[in-house]
């Protein structure tokens, strides 16, 4: 490698650390507002690997989404910057755009700086999907629990029908 060569790398080198430090002191700090997403959602929902701060899913640490006084609150204090909930929160977005006006729905990232008082509040120590206040549920006969990992005691899709319910039964 000729002397000109080393400097042109070195000169890259020096760039790419830079920008890597931006990234991580700005990346947090972006309006959710100028980041893509999904039609008809205006940014404020994201989309997959569009994550203000480098989670997936298109999320602030903490979003919240839609009127107080919703007939529906729902509280997902899910690990979203690991994308291992992803499944979770496209469920949760899916049901959210179809009912904007009804549900009152929170996003919080488990790990994001505002989760130990969100765990606190909710009085839970794992990622939690929280209905109107609870998070076990008889869905067709069997009991529904959204708590832990997808899969486990809950799949992403008993979120719907789960939600559906409790439309209809707040009026």
């Amino acid at each position: 490698m000729s002397s000109g060569e080393k400097k042109i790398a070195v000169v890259l080198v020096v760039i790419l650390i830079a920008m890597v430090g931006a990234y991580f002191a700005l990346g947090s700090k972006i309006d959710s507002a100028q980041m893509p997403g999904p039609p008809g959602m205006a940014g404020a929902m994201g989309g997959p690997g569009a994550m203000g701060g480098g989670a997936p899913g298109g999320f602030p640490e903490t979003t919240t989404m839609g009127p107080e006084g919703a007939k529906v609150k729902i509280i997902a204090l899910v690990p979203i910057a690991e994308g291992c909930h992803a499944a979770t929160v496209a469920a949760l977005q899916e049901v959210y755009s179809a009912h904007p006006n009804d549900i009152h729905l929170t996003l919080i990232d488990f790990k994001g700086p505002e989760s130990n008082e969100w765990k606190q509040k909710l009085g839970v120590t794992c990622a939690t999907v929280d209905i109107n206040g609870q998070y076990t549920f008889d869905l067709e006969g069997r009991t529904v629990t959204f708590q832990k990992q997808e899969g486990v005691s809950y799949t992403p899709a008993d979120l719907k029908p789960v939600i559906e319910d409790a439309l209809k039964t707040a009026g």
